[in-house]
């Protein structure tokens, strides 16, 4: 297996994936963009500024633009405030308008599932299902329509949520029988909740109500339950939204433990996704390729050597997003433009 230096030539996929037939898949929001274009915004917090958010909302983000750690400190101060027979109102209409807006700022720019031929979906997941691990730190629901089959069964995927009345994260029950491919989200994604005791489920479709139309409205039975999502915002933050969740943890845990060959497509891996520069540093035998779209050579070899400088392990390919299956351009949904 060869190496070079950063050069700012991409790879084609037909040329480095016989490296990668046994491998896990680290996938961002490139998919999710090439699928609906309406993805590439900048960030949801600027989304949401856009009159969702109130004046006296953005000042409780104290510079931070990370929905979930905002809204977990929110959770803890109305814990301690009613601990301390303290009224609680005040903070949980912030709470509450907060949720209301982030909801507000996925639905503007989330392609619905109705908009999406089933031929599309059919080919992600026809490449989806030849990996043995998938890590998708993209948030909307792409990859989870993606899972299910045509027979409304997700098998052989798994995703680690089980139960009955309720999909629970079980930190007891994580085994993953031999045949199943892991599907596990390190940044949480909009089908996924966590209760105000910390518990992390996910949420099902209804017969009246799409996933979408659940998205950040209030959970019967816990009011103090909020969308487990680790929107954008600095390294430090993501980390500590990671750390301060058992599931997150444990997914983030499982991707540092995971020593195949390993895929990311989609992913710019920037400074604020160093935790997933570490996770993949563990294993630095093992071969790593990342997606690039087609640029200037020039401004390529930058991006390209400052990924490779902070990889720092001892086989990494860098490839044209667009040659692999998941960057086809033929799975572009039209009015997604």
């Amino acid at each position: 297996m060869s190496i070079r230096a950063p050069d700012g030539t991409l790879d084609s996929w037909a040329e480095i994936s016989k490296h990668f037939s046994s491998c896990a898949l680290l996938c961002g929001n490139g998919l999710s963009i090439n699928v609906w274009p309406r993805f590439e915004y900048s960030s949801l917090f600027a989304q949401a500024c856009d009159g969702a958010l109130s004046p006296a909302d953005v000042k409780l983000f104290a510079g931070s633009e990370n929905f979930e750690l905002t809204l977990s400190e929110l959770n803890s101060a109305i814990r301690v405030n009613q601990a301390l027979d303290i009224p609680t109102d005040v903070v949980f209409g912030r709470y509450r308008s907060i949720q209301r807006a982030l909801g507000h700022a996925i639905r503007e720019v989330h392609v619905p599932r109705t908009a999406i031929p089933d031929g599309t979906l059919a080919r992600i997941r026809a490449e989806l299902v030849r990996y043995d691990w998938i890590f998708s730190i993209s948030y909307d629901l792409l990859v989870y329509w993606a899972m299910r089959n045509p027979h409304d069964s997700y098998e052989p995927f798994v995703d680690l949520f089980r139960g009955r009345s309720r999909l629970r994260f079980d930190p007891a029950r994580t085994d993953v029988a031999t045949g199943n491919v892991p599907v596990l989200f390190p940044h949480g994604a909009l089908h996924l909740v966590v209760g105000g005791d910390g518990e992390t489920w996910k949420l099902r479709q209804e017969q009246m109500r799409t996933l979408l139309d659940q998205f950040g409205e209030p959970i019967e039975g816990d009011s103090q339950a909020r969308p487990l999502l680790v929107t954008e915002g600095t390294a430090r933050d993501k980390l500590r939204a990671i750390e301060g969740n058992a599931y997150l943890s444990h997914v983030l845990d499982r991707l540092r433990r995971t020593s195949i060959p390993t895929v990311v497509f989609g992913a710019s891996l920037g400074r604020q996704d160093e935790h997933l520069l570490e996770a993949l540093r563990e294993h630095p035998t093992r071969p790593v390729a990342i997606s690039m779209v087609p640029g200037p050579r020039a401004t390529l070899k930058l991006l390209q050597g400052d990924i490779w400088g902070r990889l720092a392990i001892d086989h990494v390919y860098f490839f044209n997003a667009e040659t692999h299956p998941l960057g086809n351009p033929a799975l572009r949904v039209p009015s997604g433009a």
